[in-house]
């Protein structure tokens, strides 16, 4: 009996956190589909290079130390511990924006955006540090809860707006202040009501802080290579062909999002699985138990080409007319690639669960460098296209790096132990 309650309560965390993780996916990526719809392709590439520079420094925000506090349960470090280092990278995060901002001498207008969709990032990043503990009580249904409600607003706030204004800067700094708002303050709700208290507000000790950011820096430099592998194609494209191409394939792009956020929503309420099992020493289970997750995802990826193939083209036309029908047959080459970037960016999480942050970062590395040259080799001269193709050939080194990582690699000897090791 209590076996099946457990698996109910696995099942209505994976449930709500997937939906969740689509809802605020998909209301972004309809914010991106609606602002040339609304103005034009041109308005569309501004905000796609703004999130695509926001997504490469809301790394630095994170330090990718979400995964290492969950897979950690706080037996070294304190919840507190934790938000003082997330102050401290986020305003990091804040320096890092204003100097990429005066250095690729953005205008004013873009620099805003820019500035702006930073603040709704570092709002949802500072309250998803507290989704961590809600995550180890196993109320990761409230997150999902919160994740829709927060989509929603942030749609509905920023397009209404646009609608009325079409004042890009505008729109974001409302979509920022009520769709970070709701997600903070929805978020402090649940949390005080499992834990019976608001979040704790005592002085961190410096010495914890600075280990974090030891630890976080290799993290760090792991959940590099899948922004970066992103972003690029989208900022090179922008200097090559410009703001209205560039608008193009982020319209084209954008949506394929939808499996690995889909796919990750599914697989991450079993993080604190994959940290048990390294810290149990079952190399062989690990292995077997990511091989079950990849043939997985390759499933649900071919289930989703078969769809694209069969409607996006028309899609596509409907809400865009004649103008994006050459452009359509590069979303299912896309389609193909985000597959192998969902298994990139899963097994970027096993290896943060075997404590090994140090190997994905040496294999994230790797990955940027070769994707750099595909990019810098194709795209000046064959743009849209080059873009696409090149990011096919980018996810795949990615994801073929990560997975022999993961299988070959042993177990770490210094891997912490938990109490139920």
């Amino acid at each position: 009996m209590v076996e099946m309650v457990m698996e109910a309560s696995k099942q209505k965390q994976i449930t709500y956190n997937t939906i969740g993780n689509i809802v605020t996916l998909f209301c972004q990526w309809m914010i991106l589909m609606i602002v040339p719809k609304i103005t034009d392709f041109s308005e569309a590439g501004v905000f796609a290079v703004a999130l695509s520079i926001c997504s490469v420094l809301n790394v630095f925000a994170m330090f990718s130390l979400n995964v290492h506090q969950i897979s950690g349960q706080y037996t070294k470090y304190t919840e507190n511990d934790y938000r003082a280092t997330r102050l401290v990278t986020i305003t990091l995060s804040f320096v890092l924006c204003l100097s990429v901002i005066l250095f690729f001498d953005y205008s004013l207008k873009q620099s805003l955006v820019i500035v702006m969709y930073m603040v709704y990032r570092n709002l949802l990043h500072y309250t998803y540090l507290h989704t961590a503990t809600l995550q180890l009580r196993e109320r990761l249904d409230h997150v999902g809860r919160c994740m829709i409600l927060e989509g929603i607003v942030s749609f509905v706030s920023f397009v209404s707006l646009y609608y009325f204004t079409h004042d890009l800067v505008l729109s974001t700094a409302v979509m920022a202040i009520l769709g970070g708002g709701v997600f903070l303050l929805t978020v402090a709700y649940g949390y005080r009501k499992v834990e019976g208290r608001g979040y704790p507000w005592h002085r961190a000790e410096r010495s914890a802080v600075s280990a974090l950011i030891r630890i976080g820096t290799p993290l760090l430099l792991s959940a590099i290579a899948p922004v970066v592998i992103t972003a690029l194609p989208k900022i090179m494209l922008q200097a090559v062909d410009g703001d209205e191409i560039t608008g193009i394939f982020s319209t084209l792009s954008t949506p394929t999002i939808v499996i690995p956020t889909f796919i990750l929503g599914i697989f991450t309420p079993f993080i604190v699985h994959f940290s048990k099992i390294s810290r149990s020493g079952d190399i062989m289970l690990l292995r077997k138990q990511y091989l079950k997750m990849v043939c997985l995802v390759l499933i649900l990826g071919a289930l989703c080409y078969i769809i694209s193939r069969i409607a996006a083209g028309s899609v596509f036309e409907t809400i865009y007319g004649h103008e994006i029908v050459p452009y359509v047959g590069y979303f299912e080459i896309l389609m193909v690639g985000v597959v192998f970037f969902s298994i990139g960016m899963w097994g970027t999480t096993v290896l943060i669960t075997k404590e090994q942050g140090k190997a994905a970062a040496m294999a994230s590395m790797v990955s940027i460098a070769i994707s750099a040259v595909i990019f810098f080799t194709v795209i000046p001269e064959h743009g849209i296209s080059g873009a696409t193709y090149g990011l096919l050939a980018a996810y795949g080194i990615f994801g073929l790096i990560i997975s022999l990582c993961v299988l070959f690699l042993p177990l770490s000897k210094n891997i912490s132990q938990g109490p139920d090791a």
